[in-house]
């Protein structure tokens, strides 16, 4: 377990608006921020994964928070925008090659989230942001994000939802060359990109029933994001309308799962 004290500054808002930007986007995310900040407008009610979890985060109303990202990677837009409530931020992943770009954390840790390297009862929130997904072994590792979790404290994550119909098609088609291209204009993956994935926890039953046994769920819930499947105007409108269609299919077109789980006082 090797762990690595951040020197760099912290990040800083290179673009703002609604969902602001802290660090170079690639083809994908240029290609689909416009979008959503244009469903956002459309329809108000809707909220960004990643906004809808921050704004959860700023609600929790946590002074000096001690936070951990479960599966940290190359950044937190979470912890980016609620900076000002975190006193000290840890992130862990299993490999020091997935962290490069990651300036946004205090101390990265490089250990397997089935083994956290943490006391008993550390944090007051974990975050964790598409990692669910990447899990052999999902119940150990919700068992010991309850481990180091302090008592009535927050663990939010999202995920896909492998009923979304596009990744279903991914996962369906046998040509390796054809899925490395949807994956790379559907989901931004260059093959370097791309890690082994087990989808053992990414539907709502599956969620509930391994969330259920370590803490109270306060909420597990789809939520689409239609940028994904917008390329151009006419794409945009299509998959407007298709969302409006009742959901009658089992979630296959809503992108995400978001859960906000809370650790139980015994």
């Amino acid at each position: 377990m090797e762990s690595i004290l951040q020197q760099q500054p912290k990040s800083r808002i290179l673009e703002k608006g609604y969902i602001n930007v802290y660090s170079e986007l690639n083809s994908k995310e240029k290609r689909q921020l416009p979008y959503r900040r244009r469903f956002k407008k459309e329809e108000p009610s809707w909220d960004e994964t990643m906004v809808y979890l921050s704004n959860k985060f700023s609600s929790l109303d946590i002074k000096n928070a001690i936070v951990l990202d479960a599966g940290c990677g190359n950044g937190n837009y979470i912890i980016d925008e609620n900076r000002g409530n975190i006193a000290w931020a840890v992130g862990v992943d299993i490999s020091t090659e997935f962290i490069k770009k990651n300036i946004c954390l205090d101390e990265i840790k490089t250990a397997n989230l089935e083994s956290l390297p943490f006391e008993d009862k550390k944090f007051d929130v974990v975050i964790s942001l598409w990692a669910l997904e990447h899990l052999e072994n999902p119940a150990r590792v919700f068992s010991e994000i309850n481990r180091v979790l302090k008592p009535n404290g927050i663990f939010m994550f999202t995920t896909p939802n492998s009923n979304y119909l596009p990744l279903k098609i991914v996962h369906t088609i046998k040509s390796v060359k054809l899925n490395r291209l949807l994956n790379k204009y559907l989901f931004g993956r260059e093959e370097k990109e791309t890690f082994p994935a087990y989808y053992r926890a990414n539907t709502l039953e599956d969620l509930k029933k391994i969330s259920e046994k370590f803490f109270k769920v306060e909420e597990l819930k789809l939520n689409p994001d239609i940028s994904y499947t917008s390329f151009n105007d006419i794409s945009y409108s299509v998959s407007k309308i298709l969302l409006k269609l009742p959901n009658t299919f089992n979630g296959l077109l809503h992108t995400h799962i978001i859960g906000i789980l809370r650790k139980k006082i015994v």
